[in-house]
Parts: structure tokens; C-alpha cells; sequence
């Protein structure tokens, strides 16, 4: 096999002298003469008719695979060039009839474009060189409108149509349609000139043979069972190719842009493709917008007024034109040698090329999906331009070394994930700090280990500290580093493990490794890979609360935590783990008193030893149902001890209960199940239980209880204190007895 062919270049009266022209069944349909591509029409039309003034004209590759018949004449179907060369053969039967040089010779010769099995376009293309026209008594043009003033400019098709070997059924024929709008279009550009045929040697391409090269009808399929129409991609690429055409290295054709899109980059998105359509396009102008996404935001001034909008249409879904990517300045030379490089070492005749077994570090699946949707979050982006940064820049790659570069920039990204990120110039920052920290990729921990500064723009400088503490442990030896490594990829702390770190210093603050490896273990059995475990009943918040008020506050309320959620970085356990405060040291004491072996019993003991009842923590301590009020981000509105609200939303104007009262209900629900609890949506509104007729809540301004008959609360009975509540319910529920005794 030969696996480096060599390009030749030719004129398509060459080729077609060389090798019968045959565009394969399974190719698309001639498009350049397709309604709404009249740009591209006559953007071509323009560069072919500047050899009438002696111009050169070079148009690229042309690729194809060769057979033979049994008398060894051979056949070219082309895989990528069907287009030009259908259009040099319209213009050369054009030319060639309108100057008289269609002899028998050449028409033998023309006579060599033909289709495999598509009998109509086979049979309009031989009937036009075998019979054709009058060239000289064409008929006169339609008109688009009734007052005629808008010529169609259809002589030309419009005498191929009126012709008597014409079949009308052909009209239908979409290859067959475009070749009559795209001979009109030549006919408007080249009929005023004169002695053009010997000119059109002056068009050439670069013709690869590709016979040996390993192609199959399954490539053939790939390339071109893509869909009928021109996608924004094919648009796109065209001039993409016509862009780079100063930066590509043409020495090998095999590696050429032109060559890998429609080759070996196809094998790769063909597994992402539109199945019903069979097209991938989408995809493809995908991955090259996110990539223009991440070049633009390196590149930009951010404080420019357009910045934030720049990046927000490129992230977008709109169509872009391409003049506008170049505008923005996403498509310069660094930008085209990544993309090459990128998407070379990503493909694979199976597909995606992974490097990484595991998805530690970076989801290389994920990542590529949401590339090639265009719909990675900023955090994300970063990861992918870190991921794909380091592909394109090693000839080899080293797996450790991969890894232990995303290791750190995972920690960096994920720890600083739930604080930052939130517009374009945060992610502006964080991805340049990264493109810094590219020069040490193959030594990260180590520079880390090294440097100086506390702080890199774009992350949160808790995590920038805490990477280089690790990184100082790790070159201690491996001890530290496979037990840091290994507590680090928790599916919760995902890098984040400056609380395990601060936790196992001895008195010297030192890092104790046996300590960190305590702690590390206590930290897997409180922490699930989606937050603390579920323990029964709230058991770990209801031991966390007794040993202290960990509860983190969000604008006026404050909740016992949550996992994940749209609030997780003002109420979340990443946030208790992280800060290191008073409410993480209350963290630590309760770690402290339990151990792993008898972790539910040591939690259990912790709140049944919490004894003040004049603490406002008690009733949550000791009554699980208190927490479950408290809605899906646990909240409550705690102006003062004896003014607490539980709340199911994230306001008062949600339904709500008052804490005394409700901890009094719950308490008297298990004696008194007919009793029930009304909530209210407004702070000025009783929330109350009913018991017998009779409304009892817990008024906050004079901390006591209160009750009150038909909602007169106008007219209420207060009581000093909780036991005093008891009493006149086990009074009132004495005299109810003794009625229905009475009654009875």
C-alpha cells in the first residue's frame, strides 16, 4: 500500500484524456447550480473568466480512486472534486460549442464525463455533447415579471430544454436543474469573449490518484451520503480552505487540511453523525466554533464594550457569516495549526481517539460531545481547551503526564467551579492563566511545587494555595502523593481537599501523613460521591447542629446545606469544606468524636446528650421532622432565637411554619393525630396547630405561647412557657372526655 501518493498537476482536458470521469451513484448531486448559491456560482464563474485575460487559475485538489476495466481502460470517481470538475466540464462543451470545436475528437473525449448509474444525468450529459444545440439562433429569455423588466437570462437552458432530445421528465432531475442554471451562468460570463478554448489551459488542479491509498465504498458513502443541499459547513469550508491557503504545507498532500476533512476527520464525526440524514456538517462547523470560541476570548481585549457579546455569539446557535469570524479575528495561524493538530491526534478509523481509560480527570467522550455541540459551559471549556491545548502540542503523548497536567488544572477548574464562571471575562481569565501554565504541562506539580504567587486570575485563590501545598506534599514522596491522589478523586471533593490538609497538622503545623490518612477515611464515610450521605432521619446535620451552628446563610435565610443545586455556592457542603472558619471547626470537632466503625451510633449519642432546651437548636437536634420542613435547599429565616421561620421556598411569601409552634405540633402529633398544622404565606400571618376547637401558635414578640378559639386572635390566652401549653391540652382533652362520657 502505498501510504504517501504524490499530486499532478493538470488541466481537465488532461485528466479526462487520461481517465474516463465517472461521479459515483452514491456521490451528491451537482450543487454549484442550486438556487440560493448564486454567491458561490459567481464568485467561481468570476475566477475562471480571469484566464480569458491569461490569467492562471489553480483550483485546488482533486481525489479520486481509479479502476480498470477488463481491456484496462480506467475509470476515475472522483471522492472530492465533483463539483469543479462537473462545472470545467460544462464550461468546456460551452466554450467548445460556442467557437465551434466540437470534432469528433472531442466530443469522443467529453463524452468521458459521464454519470455511474443516475440515467438521466448520464443521458442529458451525453445528448448535450452528441446532439446538443444551435448555438447561433438560441431563443429569447424569459422574464420574472409581467412588465418584463427584469431579464431571467435563460437563452441558453431554456434551447436545451426546447430541444427534441430533451425529456421533460429530466427537469426534475436536481444535478440536471443545476447544470442548466449553472450553464446560464456561464453563458452570461463568457458569451462577449472570443477565442477561449486554448485559454482554458490555463485552468489546472492538483489530481491525486488515491486507488492505493486503502479508500472503500464506505468512505465514499461518508463523504458524500451527507445530504442533498450545501450545508453552512460546505460554505464554511470553502472558504476556510481559501483562508489558511498561506499557512498550509502543501509538501505532503496527505496532510494537507483538504485531504484530512474529507478523509480521516470524516471517520471521525461520521460516528456523530444525523442518522436520519446521514450528514455530520453540523458537527463538524461545530468543533471549528468552539474552537473560534476559545482563540477569540485568548486573543480579545475583554474590556472592550463588545467583548461579553462577541463571546456570547459565538456560543450561540446563529449562523455566523464567515467574514464575521475573521472580523473577530478566530481563524489566524495558531489557530489552524491547533485545529490540525487537535483533530489529528483525536481521529481514529474507529472513531474518537481517547487517552485516558478513566473519566478522573476529564470525560474525553463528554468533552468532545459538547464540543461538537457547541454547548460547553465555561468551566467545561476551560478543561476542553486544556485537554486539547496539550494534544495539539505534543508529538508524543506521555499518558502520566497528561494526566498529572489535568489533575491540576481539574482541581483549579472544579474548586473554583461553584464561585466563579459566571460571565465571559471570568472565563476570559481563568483561560488564560491556563494558556500560561501551558509551558510547564510536563512538569505542573513540580512548578506548582516552585512557585511563589498565591493567585492565579480566574480561580478562587483557596485553590490556587491549596494546589501548591499538595504539590509540595506529592515531591515529598509517593506516599503522600498516592494518598493525596486517591482521597482527591472523590466523586464530592473532585480536588478539593484543603479541610483534610488543615485538619492533620500536629502542633508544629506540620502535615502529618497517618493523620491525613484518618481524616481522609472519616471524610469517605460522611461524603457520598453527591454530597454527605443520606443518614437516617438527618442524623449527621441534626449531630453537626448539636456540636455547633454550622448553618451558612444566603441573603436573609440560612439552611442546613445542601449537595448541589442552583444555590451551592452560598449553601453548600463544598462551601463548609472550603472556608476556613468557625463553621468548618465545628466540622472538624464532630469528625473528631466519631469514628468510622460505629459512625450512625457515635452521631445518635451526639444528639442524645445535647440537652439545653433554651438553646434554639434544640428542637431541630432533637426532632428530625424540623429539618424535613425545610423544603429541598433546607432553609430557615432566623431573625432572632425566638423568631424562626421554616421555609419550603426560598421567601416568606411561600408557605411556612413557625418553629416553636410546629416543634410543639410535631411533639403532640404522636399522642393527638387528629391535630393539624395550618402554614401561612406571610410573616404577618398566624401559623398555628388546631387542637379541639382551639388555634395555638407561638407569638415572637413576647415569646410565649398563645391560644385563641375561630381565629380571634384579637382575644388570645398566653402561657409562660411550653409545660404550661401541655397542661391546658391535657386539660382541654380531659373535659372532651368527660363530655362524651356525659353524652354517652
Amino acid at each position: 500500500m502505498n501510504n504517501n501518493p504524490t499530486s499532478e498537476k493538470l488541466t481537465f482536458r488532461e485528466l479526462i484524456s487520461k481517465h474516463k470521469i465517472e461521479i459515483p451513484i452514491i456521490q451528491r448531486d451537482y450543487a454549484q447550480g442550486r438556487e440560493g448559491k448564486a454567491d458561490i456560482r459567481t464568485n467561481f464563474l468570476n475566477a475562471l473568466l480571469e484566464v480569458v485575460d491569461g490569467k492562471k487559475l489553480e483550483l485546488d485538489f482533486v481525489y479520486g480512486s481509479v479502476k480498470k476495466d477488463k481491456e484496462d481502460n480506467t475509470t476515475l470517481q472522483p471522492l472530492d472534486g465533483q463539483q469543479r470538475l462537473t462545472t470545467l466540464f460544462l464550461l468546456h462543451w460551452f466554450v467548445a460549442t460556442k467557437e465551434n470545436k466540437l470534432d469528433n475528437g472531442l466530443i469522443k473525449l467529453l463524452t468521458k464525463f459521464t454519470y455511474e448509474t443516475r440515467t438521466s444525468s448520464r443521458e442529458f450529459c451525453n445528448d448535450l455533447i452528441n446532439i446538443g444545440i444551435d448555438f447561433d439562433n438560441l431563443l429569447e429569455t424569459d422574464y420574472h415579471d409581467k412588465e418584463k423588466i427584469k431579464p431571467k437570462n435563460n437563452e441558453l437552458s431554456k434551447t436545451i430544454i426546447n430541444s427534441s432530445w430533451f425529456f421533460l421528465s429530466w427537469k426534475r432531475d436536481p444535478t440536471i436543474k443545476s447544470m442548466l442554471t449553472m450553464l446560464d451562468a456561464i453563458h452570461q460570463n463568457f458569451k462577449d469573449n472570443t477565442e477561449v478554448w486554448n485559454k482554458l489551459n490555463n485552468i489546472s488542479f492538483h489530481y491525486i490518484e488515491l486507488q492505493d491509498f486503502g479508500l472503500s465504498d464506505d468512505l465514499y458513502i461518508k463523504m458524500n451520503a451527507r445530504g442533498k443541499p450545501l450545508t453552512d459547513f460546505e460554505n464554511f469550508k470553502a472558504k476556510f480552505e481559501q483562508h489558511i491557503d498561506k499557512w498550509e504545507d502543501y509538501s505532503d498532500p496527505t496532510e494537507t487540511f483538504a485531504h484530512k476533512i474529507d478523509t480521516v476527520w470524516t471517520d471521525l464525526f461520521w460516528k456523530y453523525r444525523n442518522e436520519t440524514e446521514n450528514i455530520f456538517d453540523e458537527q463538524l462547523l461545530n468543533f471549528f466554533r468552539t474552537k473560534a470560541v476559545i482563540n477569540y476570548t485568548l486573543k480579545a481585549d475583554i474590556k472592550s464594550d463588545n467583548f461579553r457579546a462577541n463571546v456570547d455569539l459565538l456560543r450561540g446557535s446563529d449562523t455566523i457569516p464567515f467574514n464575521q469570524y475573521l472580523e473577530l479575528g478566530c481563524f489566524d495561524e495558531e489557530y489552524f495549526t491547533t485545529l490540525k493538530a487537535t483533530l489529528n491526534k483525536l481521529s481514529d478509523k474507529d472513531g474518537l481517539n481517547t487517552f485516558i481509560s478513566e473519566t478522573t480527570y476529564v470525560n474525553e467522550q463528554e468533552i468532545f460531545n459538547g464540543t461538537i455541540k457547541n454547548d460547553l459551559s465555561y468551566p467545561d471549556l476551560v478543561i476542553a481547551f486544556a485537554y486539547y491545548q496539550y494534544l495539539a502540542s505534543e508529538k508524543n503523548i506521555e499518558i502520566e503526564k497528561l494526566k498529572s497536567w489535568l489533575r491540576v488544572v481539574r482541581n483549579l477548574v472544579e474548586g473554583s467551579r461553584p464561585y466563579l464562571f459566571n460571565n465571559a471575562n471570568d472565563f476570559a481569565n481563568a483561560l488564560r492563566s491556563i494558556n500560561e501554565l501551558l509551558q510547564y504541562r510536563n512538569s505542573i506539580v513540580d512548578h506548582f511545587a516552585e512557585i511563589q504567587i498565591n493567585s492565579l486570575s480566574g480561580f478562587i485563590s483557596e485553590q490556587v494555595i491549596e494546589e501548591k501545598l499538595k504539590a509540595k506534599l506529592i515531591t515529598q514522596n509517593e506516599v503522600w502523593k498516592n494518598t493525596i491522589i486517591e482521597i482527591e478523586n472523590h466523586g464530592y471533593f473532585n480536588g478539593q481537599i484543603g479541610f483534610i490538609l488543615d485538619w492533620c497538622k500536629d502542633e508544629n503545623e506540620i502535615h502529618n501523613i497517618d493523620k491525613f490518612k484518618e481524616y481522609a477515611e472519616k471524610a469517605r464515610a460522611v461524603f457520598s460521591n453527591d454530597g454527605v450521605k443520606n443518614f437516617d432521619n438527618y442524623l449527621f446535620e441534626r449531630a453537626l447542629l448539636a456540636t455547633g451552628d454550622y448553618l451558612l446563610s444566603i441573603g436573609r435565610n440560612y439552611s442546613f446545606l445542601i449537595s448541589k443545586g442552583r444555590n451551592e455556592r452560598d449553601i453548600s457542603w463544598k462551601r463548609l469544606l472550603r472556608d476556613n472558619n468557625e463553621k468548618r471547626a465545628y466540622l472538624k470537632q464532630l469528625v473528631d468524636k466519631v469514628s468510622v466503625s460505629n459512625l450512625s451510633k457515635d452521631l445518635q449519642t451526639i444528639v442524645d446528650e445535647f440537652s439545653d432546651q433554651n438553646d434554639w437548636r434544640y428542637y431541630f437536634v432533637k426532632q428530625f421532622e424540623m429539618v424535613s420542613a425545610c423544603g429541598d435547599q433546607k432553609l430557615i429565616r432566623r431573625n432572632n432565637e425566638f423568631d424562626i421561620l421554616l421555609l419550603e421556598k426560598t421567601a416568606t411569601n411561600g408557605k411556612h411554619r413557625e418553629y416553636y409552634s410546629y416543634s410543639l405540633f410535631v411533639e403532640l402529633m404522636i399522642e393527638q393525630p387528629d391535630i393539624s398544622y395550618c402554614k401561612q404565606s406571610s410573616v404577618n400571618d398566624w401559623k398555628y396547630f388546631e387542637f379541639n376547637g382551639r388555634q395555638i401558635a407561638f407569638d415572637c414578640n413576647s415569646s410565649k405561647y398563645v391560644c385563641t378559639q375561630n381565629n380571634d386572635w384579637y382575644n388570645k390566652q398566653e402561657f409562660e412557657n411550653r409545660n404550661s401549653v401541655f397542661d391546658y391540652i391535657i386539660e382541654l382533652n380531659t373535659e372532651d372526655k368527660l363530655n362524651e362520657k356525659t353524652l354517652s
